[in-house]
């Protein structure tokens, strides 16, 4: 029987509390294996509360700092997560199906600033987590920014030099952009008409090793609730 798995990435923003219940209504729709949640901003204690409400067995929780960050992973009873690393901004971890315990592979969820001066940094960390390992390698998040003028819907335009930026670093790690089912976007700032924004900010990157591990990924883009972002979910075969 194929090996089926499942992760989500996911930015709730200010919308926790609805954002927890969409998660739920979702969990229990679906077998999902991972959930990455980014900008939770809620205690320790509330992670074991929704841990326990969502039907993890696991969580990795790097604690939000005052009204902003807070990132989180959460996992199931169908994998083995063995942390490897973290920051303010990404959780990196290899993981085992226990149906398939031979088949190992990396994930790391990946968020970083919104602010366009730190653009820099965050392509500079991402090289420094690139060089850790060479296992096959899922790494999925909110980058905080697109790689063509096409994945940006607004008004106004989009800097290319920003957008270069994030594709050398892409192009440097032979990373594979995964795609999406869905709507072309995973943000809107649900502005009105003339200063509304759409972009696809969050996305699902894999090395070679991980496309020939495994034949069928197929990652879509899913609406969630009232936060300004859609959800990501791969699901992988």
């Amino acid at each position: 029987m194929p090996v089926s798995i499942s992760c989500i990435s996911w930015n709730w923003g200010a919308w926790e509390s609805r954002g927890s219940l969409r998660a739920s209504q979702y969990c229990g729709q679906e077998l999902l294996h991972l959930l990455f949640v980014k900008e939770t901003k809620i205690s320790t204690k509330r992670v074991e509360s929704l841990q326990h409400t969502l039907g993890f067995t696991g969580c990795y929780d790097v604690t939000s700092v005052g009204l902003s960050g807070g990132i989180r992973l959460f996992w199931s009873k169908e994998v083995d997560v063995e942390p490897k690393n973290f920051s303010s901004g990404h959780i990196d971890v290899m993981v085992r199906s226990k149906d398939h315990a031979s088949r190992e592979w990396r994930f790391t969820g990946f968020y970083k600033s919104p602010r366009v001066e730190d653009r820099y940094h965050s392509w500079r960390f991402l090289r420094t987590l690139h060089a850790l390992s060479h296992f096959a390698w899922l790494c999925m998040g909110d980058f905080n920014e697109t790689l063509y003028a096409t994945e940006y819907f607004s008004n106004s335009a989009r800097p290319e030099w920003q957008m270069r930026a994030f594709r050398e670093v892409i192009d440097d790690f032979s990373f594979q952009d995964l795609g999406w089912l869905g709507l072309p976007y995973t943000r809107d700032n649900r502005h009105g008409r003339y200063s509304n924004a759409k972009a696809r900010l969050d996305r699902a990157f894999a090395n070679e090793e991980f496309v020939q591990l495994f034949e069928h990924v197929r990652v879509r883009h899913v609406c969630g609730s009232e936060s300004y972002h859609y959800f990501i979910v791969a699901h992988i075969n």
